[in-house]
């Protein structure tokens, strides 16, 4: 299985990396591929609206950045990771800004989706409010990935109290579930 994971913290080895990483090892513990990406790293222009995608001018984005490098992995792989802290009740910047680029994925004519229907994907959200207090970030990413992407839930882990970078190693259960979520998925 091909797995391609997106980190939008730009807190690099943070929580929401150290529990990605953890599905990670779970996923490669049973031999299957992973790359995993720091979104705060990438060359992202963001979505222009161009609509160059919706018209078939191109195949995936007109804009030449190392997003659209990367766009034809996500269509090639089986399973997408997606974590992001919740920043202003939402997901971080670069997560939507990511987000947004998808919109390649999408058929606005006929409101279906191209290249992920069928395919996995896992959500990690992390807060420093209670893990309960944002679940609409993780039913946000739901509804993208699910409804407008026609994708399959694999599993969703929303982490909570965690103000300061390394808070996640104070709730090993987290951690452990993230592993074993990696570990189970076929």
């Amino acid at each position: 299985m091909k797995v391609i994971a997106f980190v939008g913290s730009p807190r690099k080895d943070g929580n929401t990396s150290q529990i990605v990483d953890s599905i990670c090892a779970g996923l490669k513990e049973n031999g299957h591929a992973v790359e995993v990406y720091n979104l705060a790293e990438l060359d992202n222009k963001g979505c222009q609206a161009c609509d160059s995608c919706q018209a078939n001018k191109v195949e995936y984005c007109a804009i030449n950045d190392k997003m659209t490098t990367l766009l034809p992995k996500m269509a090639d792989a089986d399973c997408l990771i997606v974590g992001t802290p919740v920043y202003m009740m939402q997901v971080s910047g670069d997560t939507k800004n990511f987000l947004d680029r998808l919109f390649t994925f999408y058929v606005r004519s006929n409101h279906t989706a191209r290249y992920l229907p069928g395919k996995k994907y896992i959500t990690v959200t992390c807060s420093g409010a209670p893990a309960e207090a944002f679940g609409s970030v993780t039913e946000y990413l739901n509804q993208l990935f699910s409804g407008s992407f026609q994708m399959e839930n694999a599993g969703n882990i929303t982490a909570g109290n965690l103000m300061s970078k390394d808070d996640i190693s104070k709730q090993q259960e987290v951690l452990k579930q993230a592993e074993d979520m990696g570990r189970k998925l076929s």
